[in-house]
């Protein structure tokens, strides 16, 4: 039986306070050093030791490691990336209404997560419409989503960082990622 090809797709406006958030995970999850922000030193050397940056000009093996993708902001572009996958789990901030507590991590399907998606801005999509988009393509993978509360993402001035709500919630976070893709470290 072969392997199941597994990716983490983050997304978000880095430059965007909470927004970026997908982005910070990227690097959480493949950087030893900004892992070691929010784990001690067995935990960071894990993450970095189980996911890679994920590179689609290189065609080699990721040595046994799950690619990790900081998609940004890339809407519709993104689609010739995820489809020789067979499991994604997309990492993105959520809006789950004024009653959501910024900083608490949830898992949604891709159908669960369009009614909590951000729109980016008017001129891009929500990952939920790149994913259904994608199906209609014929790519149907199993797609598993964690989210986490925003605070702010409309920041007064570009801020590469997150609120302090949401910083906390990336050990929770790495946590549903791990558990999604059915690792233990």
């Amino acid at each position: 039986m072969e392997d199941i090809k597994q990716m983490v797709v983050c997304v978000g406006n880095m430059l965007m306070l909470d927004e970026g958030f997908g982005s910070h995970m990227a690097k959480v999850l493949t950087d030893y050093d900004t892992a070691r922000e929010s784990f001690d030193d067995a935990h960071a050397r894990a993450l970095v030791d189980t996911f890679c940056e994920y590179d689609a000009h290189d065609d080699d093996e990721t040595d046994g490691r799950i690619p990790v993708m900081d998609a940004g902001t890339m809407g519709m572009s993104l689609i010739p990336y995820i489809r020789d996958f067979d499991r994604l789990v997309i990492v993105d901030a959520v809006d789950c209404g004024p009653d959501a507590v910024p900083g608490t991590c949830y898992t949604f399907t891709p159908e669960d997560m369009a009614a909590y998606s951000i729109m980016h801005s008017l001129h891009d999509m929500r990952i939920s419409d790149v994913l259904n988009n994608a199906r209609l393509a014929g790519h149907d993978c199993d797609i598993r989503c964690v989210g986490v509360q925003k605070k702010d993402i409309c920041p007064r001035d570009f801020t590469i960082d997150l609120t302090p709500e949401v910083k906390a919630a990336v050990p929770y976070a790495v946590g549903a990622v791990l558990e999604l893709l059915e690792i233990e470290i």
